[in-house]
């Protein structure tokens, strides 16, 4: 799915740091930013996030 926007944040639960990734889509094309819908994207471990950061590297080292 691709998202008009996104967000990337920290987060601690339960003695762990989460990074959350949030997409954001309007409801309709003549929608205003206000009424934008929020939707998780992925709530992602510390290890997750440094599989996923070497991983996007490595695909945008390619685009170069």
């Amino acid at each position: 799915m691709q998202y008009d926007d996104i967000t990337v944040r920290e987060k601690s639960k339960d003695g762990e740091r989460i990074v959350e990734i949030d997409g954001y889509n309007k409801p309709s094309p003549e929608s205003k930013y206000t009424e934008y819908r929020r939707i998780a994207v992925a709530d992602l471990t510390e290890s997750q996030a440094r599989t996923l950061h070497n991983e996007l590297g490595a695909i945008l080292t390619g685009w170069d």
